[in-house]
């Protein structure tokens, strides 16, 4: 089984980061057209996987940080 990088992690979050900003640039300088909707798209859901893997659902029979 593979361990946890936090260094990996914020490498990924940062290209991801990038990817929708750069998306989200071109969105704006190509005046709306369509194809910049691809990079946030999957920026967005690459973002979504690595939340679920690190994060993810609570444990049944633990109780949530930060919450009483």
């Amino acid at each position: 089984m593979l361990g946890f990088s936090w260094g990996a992690f914020f490498v990924y979050v940062f290209a991801l980061s990038f990817m929708v900003l750069g998306g989200f640039i071109g969105l704006v300088k190509s005046g709306g057209h369509p194809a910049f909707l691809i990079p946030i798209l999957l920026g967005l859901f690459f973002f979504y996987l690595c939340w679920e893997a690190v994060v993810g659902p609570p444990e049944p029979g633990k109780p949530r940080r930060g919450r009483s």
